[in-house]
């Protein structure tokens, strides 16, 4: 794989010397000790990590800083199972997910997240059931995890990731047919390094939707990917982030129609001040035989400062002819005339552009429940 260091690279053979935790010990971790060895890991020059220097983030890893030692904090409702990963019982909540969600090989810090994994939790939401309140995930007490939702058939759920500091998250969900996953996650402003991985399947007539906010952070990679597997599947995600400073932001998001009949929405809104860096990569890929999927991908992106940087790449992958997609990216300034409007009305500068921002991170984010959760409204 391109941009991936070569076999025998002392970075790999530094990683490795890391060895391999104790935790989970049901994980067979040797394909991804296979990976590793075999083709290293990214690098600067890979295409998907352009904007954003990773070496920085091995420097973090390879230094051993682990999170503080903290208390699991995981609230959960009526209903819902959850066990620690390194319980038997979370073996077996792993093989009743199936195949991965995700391609190791694309998604090489994965390997890496699986030799390190120090904390993780499996959760299940039976068949039938609509949970009564939100499962809540914040602390973790590792610097390497793996989370798994398995939501049955016809089961519905919300999920909320509350700020919480990590090196590197895993998070993978399966949502079977008639299932609804509502998955929330709140990135808090960091001074920390921190990748993670999304990946979820959503089986017939099954419907994930993801509402993401971020701060950004010393450097913050968010790789998603969403497959829609199963005929009428829907995944919607939105994602709104506002960055000042130094801070550092790229969403990589790849949403898959592998079965016909599928719906996708991805929306994304984001404002980048000081000398902060922002970077949405966002792909669809309708796999042969996926017809009359429809799929749709809006990104619009305000630079409040001359020194701030957005990378805005949307990318279709198109292998069926009976198929609606469509794709738009914008970067522009604040709009003066819409600040001067609400200074004609005795708002001062300061909120009135405050206010701008606001409406407009709000065209990403538009459940009022949802923006106030995120803290998009107040």
């Amino acid at each position: 794989m391109a941009g991936l260091t070569a076999d025998g690279a002392s970075l790999a053979e530094r990683v490795l010397e890391l060895g391999t935790t104790g935790y989970a010990p049901w994980l067979d971790r040797t394909p991804h000790r296979k990976l590793i060895e075999a083709r290293g890991l990214p690098k600067l020059r890979a295409e998907a990590w352009r904007h954003t220097n990773v070496t920085r983030w091995y420097d973090a890893v390879l230094s051993g800083a682990e999170t503080p030692a903290k208390r699991t904090r995981l609230e959960l409702p009526e209903g819902v199972e959850a066990v620690d990963f390194e319980s038997v019982r979370a073996c077996e909540l792993v093989a009743q997910r199936g195949e991965e969600t995700f391609s190791l090989a694309a998604h090489p810090l994965a390997a890496l997240n699986a030799l390190r994994l120090g904390a993780g939790v499996a959760i299940r939401i039976p068949a039938g059931v609509a949970a009564p309140g939100p499962v809540r995930i914040g602390d973790l007490p590792a610097a390497y995890q793996r989370i798994l939702v398995i939501v049955e058939a016809d089961a519905r759920v919300e999920v909320i990731e509350e700020p919480s500091t990590y090196t590197h998250r895993l998070l993978e969900a399966v949502v079977q047919p008639g299932g609804r996953l509502s998955h929330r996650r709140q990135q808090a402003a960091s001074s920390g390094r921190e990748c993670s991985l999304v990946a979820v399947r959503t089986e017939a007539d099954a419907r994930y939707d993801l509402a993401q906010t971020a701060l950004g952070a010393d450097l913050r990679r968010n790789d998603i990917l969403a497959t829609l597997a199963g005929d009428g599947a829907a995944v919607e995600i939105r994602g709104a982030w506002r960055l000042d400073g130094s801070r550092h932001l790229d969403n990589q998001v790849a949403v898959r129609h592998a079965a016909p009949g599928g719906t996708s929405r991805q929306t994304y809104r984001g404002v980048a001040d000081g000398r902060s860096r922002a970077v949405l990569n966002g792909r669809i890929e309708i796999a042969p035989g996926a017809q009359h999927s429809d799929a749709m991908l809006s990104t619009k992106n305000l630079l409040a400062s001359d020194t701030a940087e957005v990378y805005a790449k949307p990318e279709l992958t198109i292998y069926a002819n009976d198929v609606k997609c469509s794709h738009g990216a914008t970067i522009g300034a604040i709009d003066d005339d819409a600040v001067h409007y609400f200074r004609s009305r005795g708002i001062d500068e300061r909120r009135a552009r405050s206010l701008f921002v606001r409406g407009f991170l709000r065209e990403a984010i538009d459940d009022v429940e949802a923006a106030q959760r995120l803290g998009v409204i107040q």
